[in-house]
């Protein structure tokens, strides 16, 4: 069996290789995912998406797409009341959709981003660089796991994960569920699909009910809300949104 294991894992490997695929296949995904855990196996294929397809409109400033999901995120907070004064952590960050924009509109050094891609993390620091935002002092740094040790002692707030749990398996949303509090100010906002219960939608895609989040918030001392998208302004099919608070 073991023999047979490795034949296979190295098929896929192969495969891989000869298709020019830069997506691990699912077969050797998921031995990754159990050697080394569901975040690094994302994150190198992240790395590997940036590295090989540097033209794709997701990681290029100033495109169509790109400007819409700025724009929509952006829409998204200054709804719930963020103003320049106010600090924010934005998780999953990328090459700053919506850093760009919040970069310029918060005060110096109240903008910190992370992201699990360390290449993301670098296109954002050389956008910050030709943008000339230096000065803005923003904090763009490569996390590692959903425990927030490097913020010890350190609240934001506002916490913005755009389309970050869609990514995430429920082992990873509890992970944030449980550590979330000990940095959060006025809130934690994160957008999702929903569905009737939580399930895989694809490889690195999840769904959950709003039910699963409000029980998690409840578990750890927290309060959740289902919000409203933004009014007078497109936001897209499917989405929801949510409101983390303390516990009162």
């Amino acid at each position: 069996m073991r023999f047979l294991k490795r034949v296979a894992i190295r098929i896929s490997q192969l495969t891989a290789k000869i298709t020019g695929s830069i997506q691990l296949s699912y077969l050797y995904s998921l031995y990754l995912m159990k050697r080394v855990g569901y975040l690094e196996v994302y994150r190198k294929r992240m790395d590997k998406q940036i590295k090989l397809r540097p033209e794709d409109s997701r990681w290029r400033p100033k495109t169509d797409r790109w400007d819409k999901a700025g724009n929509i995120q952006f829409q998204c907070l200054i709804q719930q009341g963020l103003k320049p004064e106010h600090t924010l952590l934005d998780i999953g960050c990328g090459p700053l959709r919506a850093g760009l924009l919040l970069i310029k509109y918060l005060a110096p050094g109240n903008y910190t981003g992370i992201d699990i891609s360390q290449e993301a993390i670098k296109c954002a620091r050389q956008l910050v660089s030709e943008e000339g935002l230096a000065v803005r002092k923003p904090r763009l740094l490569v996390t590692h796991d959903s425990r927030f040790k490097e913020f010890e002692g350190e609240t934001f707030d506002f916490i913005w994960a755009y389309d970050v749990l869609f990514h995430l398996p429920p082992e990873e949303v509890e992970e944030i569920f449980r550590n979330i509090g000990s940095i959060m100010g006025k809130g934690f906002y994160f957008t999702f699909k929903p569905s009737s219960r939580p399930k895989a939608a694809g490889k690195y895609n999840f769904r959950y009910p709003f039910s699963y989040f409000y029980i998690l918030a409840k578990e750890n001392g927290l309060n959740a809300e289902l919000l409203e998208p933004p009014s007078a302004y497109h936001y897209p099919r499917r989405k929801r949104m949510v409101r983390i608070t303390k516990g009162g």
